[in-house]
């Protein structure tokens, strides 16, 4: 009986050290271990000679029970859940006390004085003693009580977990006690003389374990069931390797995905298994997550029924108590249709920002064919210019050098004009690169130079040089240009004297932020949540795209915009970006 208590201690003490377990096991191991000495203290009481040596070893009995009764009530609330922790902690006090007393006491707890010795024969020829004639004493007398409030307990946990639907638990419970019942029940018919036999406490303890270790048995057996019918239907493969990347388990996906069977594998390799560069890169995984501890994500092109799939891989260890790996578990997610739909949403939002480009520039047409004719007409002047001067007798040459030089000069201006009229209106991707803040913002004042003549505004620069941002330089002008013209737009309707436009760049820690300010007609508090919404304008013929592509770019460009409405008038709109070498180019190295 002792070797069975000492083998349910040693299993599910080991179950609590080698993994995070219920306290239940816990608890329940040490109930083991005590009964386990409780009954060998009580073999040893079998084979007393004398009278004192009897009493000795039965004192050392009820300091067994003692402990037995202190930690079965927790065990009864751990395992079912029902926790009074009052009655609970009284139950603990109060079987200390009876500890306590049972270690003052001359004759320990059980007596009040010498018993007599009564020899019994057992069944199968051994001769053993034990007590029939004894003067029980108080605290013996209270103890009963206390044991009957166990029960009790138990007994009331056991229907509330038959009410809950737990019946195969509250069953069990109640078999439990209902043994252990029924020998205490023998042993007080006996102590009465109704039967002539040795007690039985012991076999009642060790009823009460052996049931209640089958039903944590079972209910183990059926969390590894439902554990492992979860994993086969979640949509993702699943393995657990040990650390020399031996396959302990697999899930469904897993199977369908590597096209193995879960017999086959366990206990293999992946290099015995699957093609082995993708053995050789999951092993690199599993290695680094082993060492560090720490979740190792990465993506795998993987060839699914012929078909390249994209999936996004999870390397994790499992982890001892103590914060060794005990194992390492990996999850292969397939991501190929995210992708795609993150491909094709990009797509669509290029799209929208062309549109937004194009319509931009179409609203400033005029101006640019100003902008542009005034170049060509200064050149076609020059021309004609250097002809009637070949015409001349004699041609001065420094003349006609400085005619070609300010051809030269004006073709340049109009390219620039015709490049960046180019650059905004294409579709084609380009790529990140450092942009220079300051002189990106140039570039666009000069396309914009004819509208703000236009409109009759002062533009005030202050702009910090050798600011870097990693961007996509014709996105940011996008961003510049829609919330200059949005300002211009803004003042159209101030006196001529009071339209204002002043661009500021500037930097703090390490990012650099853009702010455009006008003395226009401003917005209301209660729209500045609102005007970087899809569809929102407080324009007249406005569809209400420009600001939120200016957000969507800044969002791709991990920056930021904002609007606030001016202390005097008009508004401020700020952006900020990473200056370059803290944040790496966007997702997409590439954008319309």
């Amino acid at each position: 009986m002792s070797g069975i208590c000492a083998y349910a201690a040693l299993h599910h003490g080991l179950a609590v050290m080698q993994r995070r377990v219920s306290q239940v096991h816990l608890l329940f191991a040490a109930l083991c271990a005590v009964v386990m000495a409780y009954i060998l203290v009580r073999a040893g009481a079998y084979q007393a000679q004398t009278v004192e040596a009897l009493v000795a070893l039965r004192k050392w009995e009820v300091v067994g029970v003692c402990f037995i009764f202190m930690i079965f009530p927790w065990f009864i609330a751990g395992f079912t859940g029902v926790r009074p922790r009052r009655f609970l902690l009284a139950l603990s006090v109060f079987w200390f006390l009876i500890f306590a007393v049972n270690l003052i006491l001359p004759y320990g707890a059980q007596f009040a004085d010498l018993p007599r010795l009564t020899y019994f024969d057992l069944p199968w020829g051994e001769r053993v003693v034990d007590l029939r004639v004894f003067q029980p004493s108080l605290a013996h007398k209270i103890a009963l009580v206390g044991v009957l409030a166990i029960i009790a307990f138990g007994v009331h946990a056991s229907i509330d977990q038959y009410r809950r639907g737990l019946k195969c638990r509250a069953r069990s419970l109640a078999w439990a006690l209902g043994l252990f019942f029924s020998f205490i029940l023998f042993n007080w018919a006996a102590n009465w003389g109704l039967i002539d036999f040795i007690h039985l406490s012991e076999f009642g303890f060790l009823a009460m374990l052996v049931m209640m270790d089958l039903e944590m048995m079972r209910e183990s057996r059926n969390d590894k069931r439902r554990m492992r019918d979860v994993l086969d239907h979640l949509p993702v493969a699943i393995c657990l390797k040990d650390l020399r990347g031996r396959f302990q388990l697999i899930n469904r996906g897993f199977e369908t995905l590597f096209h193995v069977d879960d017999g086959a594998i366990l206990g293999k390799t992946a290099f015995d298994t699957l093609p082995q560069e993708q053995a050789r890169r999951f092993r690199i995984d599993e290695k680094q997550a082993i060492e560090t501890g720490k979740d190792v994500e990465r993506e795998h092109v993987l060839e699914w029924d012929g078909a390249p799939r994209i999936y996004e891989t999870h390397q994790f260890p499992l982890l001892r108590q103590d914060g060794t790996a005990y194992a390492v578990c990996g999850v292969y997610i397939d991501i190929t249709e995210t992708r795609q739909k993150d491909e094709a949403l990009h797509k669509f939002r290029r799209q929208i920002w062309h549109t937004d480009r194009v319509a931009s520039t179409g609203a400033i047409s005029a101006s640019l064919a100003h902008e542009i004719c005034q170049p060509l007409a200064a050149i076609l002047n020059n021309a004609q210019a250097g002809l009637r001067f070949l015409d001349h007798d004699r041609v001065d040459l420094e003349e006609i050098r400085e005619i070609f030089q300010d051809v030269v000069r004006d073709d340049k201006r109009a390219g620039t004009i015709i490049n960046g009229l180019r650059a905004m209106l294409q579709q084609q991707e380009t790529p990140y690169a450092d942009v220079d803040l300051g002189q990106c913002i140039e570039e666009v004042l000069e396309l914009l130079h004819s509208e703000v003549i236009r409109h009759g505004v002062d533009v005030e620069r202050r702009l910090e040089t050798n600011l870097t941002v990693r961007a996509n330089k014709t996105q940011l002008q996008q961003v510049i240009l829609n919330l200059t013209i949005n300002a211009l737009d803004a003042m159209a309707e101030q006196p001529a004297g009071e339209r204002r436009l002043r661009i500021e760049v500037t930097h703090t820690d390490s990012k650099a932020a853009v702010s455009i300010r006008d003395t226009g007609v401003g917005i209301a508090e209660d729209m500045l949540d609102r005007i970087f919404e899809g569809f929102y304008t407080t324009k007249p013929q406005g569809l209400g795209v420009g600001l939120e592509v200016c957000r969507s770019i800044m969002e791709s460009h991990h920056g930021s915009i904002r609007a606030e409405a001016n202390p005097d008038r008009g508004a401020t709109f700020h952006f900020t970006l990473p200056l370059t070498g803290d944040v790496a180019a966007p997702d997409g190295a590439a954008s319309a």
